[in-house]
């Protein structure tokens, strides 16, 4: 009997078919290679912090040393498979002839250079045969591409590489083909359907009962990550990310300059939207840093000793609760953004929704915001623009919406591009922000209908006399605006806690200034469908331990 339990606790857990995919996400610098290197690192080369000693110090010791003890009995090295050389495999699998012309053309190279580009892919090509056995497939993806990756990086040069590189990644997201810009339908998602094809060859390879972790290096369009997280229920988009300033550092000392770093950061970071085409092809960080729900902060070492023991620590972390959800119990910061995160969903902005938590020192929860518009009226997600110009639901718009001619003709003639949409059965709301601005040719976020969340939790506190949060924390899901950051900083609020970073001056200007500077702190940890999947155990402990002792 005692067989029976072990072997049903074990397919519970799914020991003899553990199956994990990571996909990384983050802007170039930020060390999603480092992070990937950690992961397909044997146990005994991952250099981590966790306690594992007799007498832990405080119960966060106390969760360390039970993480320990999973990673040492169940550790096993994932398999790496870097979106890079999937482009360069993809690469050298074109002719010679078309590859050096694609090459020489879009990377600005000297004969000799691309030459040697040549000779790399062909290298590639000659190794690429059929591999049936795991141990082969493993040295392929996770050595043997890097390697060539890394010649090709340098003999090319790092800023004439990530050029082409990029070139490569829009044409095969636009066309299925690495050297083709044409546009064709149904191509956006030919390197996620690569990628998950040599998943599958991995899968097919292995021996029963293999454990099968695999890193995806990097993930950096949204669309492609909705391609593995709508296939897989064990994918995890983890998004890792440092100190803006620590990034640009580390890219100058690879080599990069200011004006590289700047073209870079625009090509990864810049605005997108669904009616730009570019955004299904184009690299998408800031869209993928909101789709994550795993974030690690990769802040720089202060020495080499404890070179990377942090950044280790968390993954180690993440992955015992992958193997074994339920492990251990969230952290405060988990627990107090988790509650940002769902708040977000509340939010009637059509443009973006965003989740705000207000604590006290102790992380004990004393107001939930998000981004909305003033109690008493209408979101906009609730309203229509037909049903504006129409006259109907009127105590849904304003006065100067009904009463403004310009404004009413505005929208009205925007109303015609809409018209096939209204038969979809969808409602056609409208951000008035967007309609005020078309119209008076201006772009100020003054005339937005919606509270910012931050500034929305901050009201509930005065609204409904909570007490005060002197010394208190601010999660929010982006960080605060230079107007939400003044809010924060007369609150006396000491910690902020953010995901996604906000583009302005709020930290450097407000934040920093004066003698009574809150820390603003990237967050780690598991928030979304990570959060309840990781936490979340699978029976009472209590029953397994009993379970498996029979």
């Amino acid at each position: 009997m005692n067989n029976y339990f072990q072997d049903t606790i074990s397919k519970i857990y799914g020991d003899d078919d553990d199956f994990i995919v990571i996909g990384l996400t983050g802007r170039t610098g930020s060390g999603c290679s480092t992070v990937a290197n950690i992961l397909s690192s044997q146990q005994e080369e991952i250099r981590h912090s966790l306690f594992s000693g007799h007498n832990p110090k405080d119960n966060n010791q106390r969760k360390q040393k039970v993480v320990y003890n999973c990673f040492k009995h169940n550790w096993e090295p994932f398999i790496t498979i870097q979106a890079s050389t999937v482009l360069l495999l993809m690469l050298s699998e074109v002719s010679i002839e078309e590859s050096g012309i694609f090459i020489g053309r879009s990377g600005d190279l000297d004969p000799a250079i691309a030459a040697k580009t040549t000779e790399i892919l062909k290298s590639i090509r000659d190794e690429s045969v059929v591999i049936a056995d795991i141990e082969s497939l493993r040295k392929f993806y996770t050595k043997f591409l890097p390697k060539k990756n890394e010649e090709l990086k340098n003999v090319m040069g790092g800023a004439s590489y990530v050029r082409v590189f990029q070139l490569i990644g829009s044409n095969l997201r636009n066309s299925g083909s690495v050297t083709s810009e044409n546009v064709v339908s149904g191509k956006s998602f030919s390197l996620a359907e690569r990628i998950n094809k040599i998943i599958k060859q991995i899968r097919k390879a292995r021996a029963e009962g293999d454990k099968t972790f695999i890193v995806i290096d990097a993930i950096r369009n949204p669309f492609e990550a909705i391609y593995f997280q709508d296939r897989y229920s064990s994918f995890y988009l983890m998004a890792v990310s440092c100190n803006d300033d620590e990034r640009k550092r580390r890219l100058r000392g690879l080599g990069y300059t200011d004006a590289q770093i700047d073209i870079l950061d625009k090509e990864e970071y810049g605005k997108l939207d669904a009616t730009d085409q570019k955004a299904y092809v184009k690299q998408d960080i800031k869209a993928c840093l909101q789709r994550a729900d795993l974030h690690v902060s990769n802040p720089d070492s202060g020495n080499m000793v404890s070179n990377f023991n942090s950044l280790a620590d968390q993954l180690l972390t993440f992955v015992a609760l992958m193997v074994r959800p339920g492990l251990v119990t969230p952290t405060p910061l988990e627990r107090c953004m988790q509650i940002a995160f769902t708040a977000k969903l509340n939010s009637g902005c059509i443009s973006r929704q965003v989740g705000a938590v207000v604590t006290d020192k102790n992380f004990s929860v004393q107001s939930v915001g998000w981004n909305d518009t003033p109690f008493g009226q209408v979101p906009c997600s609730l309203r229509n623009r037909f049903d504006l110009t129409n006259g109907h639901d009127q105590p849904a718009y304003s006065e100067y919406e009904k009463l403004d001619v310009k404004f009413i003709s505005s929208v009205s003639k925007n109303n015609e591009k809409f018209a096939k949409v209204k038969k979809t059965g969808r409602n056609i709301s409208y951000c008035f922000k967007d309609e005020y601005n078309h119209l008076t040719g201006k772009d100020n976020q003054v005339h937005t209908r919606s509270l910012h969340a931050e500034e929305n939790a901050f009201l509930q506190i005065a609204k409904y006399g909570a007490r005060g949060v002197e010394n208190g924390k601010l999660f929010t899901t982006a960080s605060p605006c230079e107007l939400c950051s003044k809010k924060a900083y007369q609150l006396g609020i000491k910690e902020i806690y953010y995901i996604d970073p906000y583009p302005g001056i709020a930290m450097s200007h407000i934040l920093m200034g004066g003698s009574l500077n809150p820390k603003l702190i990237i967050f780690s940890g598991a928030i979304g469908r990570a959060f309840h999947n990781l936490y979340s155990p699978k029976l009472s402990y209590k029953d397994e331990l009993n379970a498996l002792a029979l």
